[in-house]
């Protein structure tokens, strides 16, 4: 299902949101040329909503926010080992909606819902999926230094964004540009991807790239 946005997009932002304060959160504007507007770093959610309020011509944007992974999941070898092991989903005693068997974060996610009730085209997007769609991930260490370079490589050569520093990027400012460029995708019919509404989080769409014309082919 393809979104119709009822103005034309002259920006696409894109924000690698922290799962806490003391997470980097990385944002991130393309011009419809592709040309680097901002890099910034954020960290507290006040940042976060200070950016978002203050950004100028944001009716003529595309903002995609990344789902920052839930710390207290229950996901760790010692935090499986410390319960008596029970199916979660199927055991009575526990709540469905406990928070520590949220794969995301809830962080900011009311304030976001704010935004798109006021008219804001607001997204929300998975970056392990999103490199994973792009054939970015797999061959190193997700996060590690020679991670991040064949992600910034790839920004520069596979997907044509300009003003692209020659020292390394930050990675919640590389996952930024991702986000970023998605929204492009969002907006425009000539990049070669498509795009579809994978799932909805807390009254946003998650979007994230459709394979199924290239399996087609």
């Amino acid at each position: 299902m393809k979104i119709k946005f009822k103005n034309n997009k002259q920006y696409f932002v894109g924000i690698s949101l922290g799962s806490a304060a003391s997470s980097e959160t990385g944002a991130a504007v393309l011009d419809s040329s592709l040309n680097i507007i901002t890099l910034d770093k954020l960290f507290t959610m006040e940042d976060v909503k200070y950016f978002l309020e203050h950004f100028v011509g944001r009716q003529n944007a595309v903002f995609n926010i990344a789902l920052p992974e839930n710390p207290t999941m229950l996901n760790a070898k010692w935090k499986l080992l410390s319960r008596q092991y029970q199916l979660i989903q199927t055991n009575r005693l526990i709540k469905k909606d406990s928070e520590w068997i949220q794969r995301y974060s809830f962080r900011g996610t009311d304030f976001f819902y704010e935004l798109k009730e006021k008219g804001l085209d607001i997204f929300r997007y998975d970056v392990h999926e999103l490199k994973s769609s792009f054939k970015l991930s797999g061959l190193y260490r997700d996060r590690t230094p020679v991670d991040c370079k064949a992600l910034q490589s790839a920004l520069k050569f596979q997907f044509g964004i300009r003003e692209l520093p020659a020292n390394m990027l930050p990675v919640a400012q590389l996952e930024a540009i991702l986000g970023a460029y998605l929204g492009y995708i969002m907006a425009k019919d000539n990049t070669g991807y498509a795009y579809k509404v994978r799932s909805e989080f807390k009254g946003i769409e998650v979007i994230g790239i459709d394979l199924q014309p290239a399996l087609s082919q």
